[in-house]
């Protein structure tokens, strides 16, 4: 029971939850970058928990990403979620396929909603080249959503009209400069417009 309390108490920290689940606004290259894995997996089987977790059993499709424990942690297909709604659990729906981003405590694969979690039907052609190859490379940017400017050269912002255009569409990389710049990409392009017409329109 001892085990069981520490675990929670550990999770609970290393996701910054409280009483209630909160989670701050942020990109997914920013998900990518900070979590221990990502995956697209299909999901299985659920196990209720009696205790404090529910349990996933997912087939793994594809891993963009897995440090060393990670790795470990996911040969078992299984992912733990609070089963508690004040430390973010998540709810997944069976037979269907999401990309999944977690950490790793005491080699077990944890998923909360505080990391990003999405159908993988729903992921637009940017994010997906993200996942698979983009967004590794952007992990010394950074990703500002909501903010309108900044004078780091290691930051990207994404305003606060544009937010939703650079969170489907965005990825930060560096420029040949170094500078942390958005990349060209039509699809970013056509979003933009589309919010500036509406913008002016109201």
């Amino acid at each position: 029971m001892f085990t069981r309390l520490l675990t929670l108490a550990l999770v609970a920290g290393s996701w910054h939850a409280t009483d209630a689940c909160t989670c701050s606004l942020d990109h997914p290259q920013t998900h990518f970058c900070n979590s221990d894995f990502v995956i697209v997996g299909r999901v299985q089987k659920i196990f209720r928990g009696s205790d404090f977790y529910d349990a996933y059993k997912v087939k793994i499709r594809n891993i963009f990403k897995a440090t060393p424990k990670a790795a470990v942690a996911l040969k078992a297909g299984r992912l733990l979620t609070p089963s508690l709604d004040s430390l973010c659990g998540v709810t997944l729906q069976p037979r269907e396929t999401y990309v999944i981003t977690g950490r790793v405590v005491q080699l077990q694969a944890h998923i909360q909603l505080c990391g990003y979690v999405n159908k993988w039907r729903e992921v637009t052609p940017r994010q997906r080249k993200g996942f698979r190859l983009l967004y590794k490379q952007g992990c010394t940017c950074k990703v500002h959503m909501n903010r309108r400017s900044t004078k780091s050269p290691n930051t990207c912002v994404t305003g606060r009209i544009a937010t939703e255009c650079y969170e489907r569409h965005g990825i930060c990389l560096h420029d040949r400069e170094r500078r942390c710049r958005w990349t060209r990409a039509p699809a970013l392009t056509r979003c933009l417009q589309k919010q500036h017409f509406n913008s002016t329109m109201t």
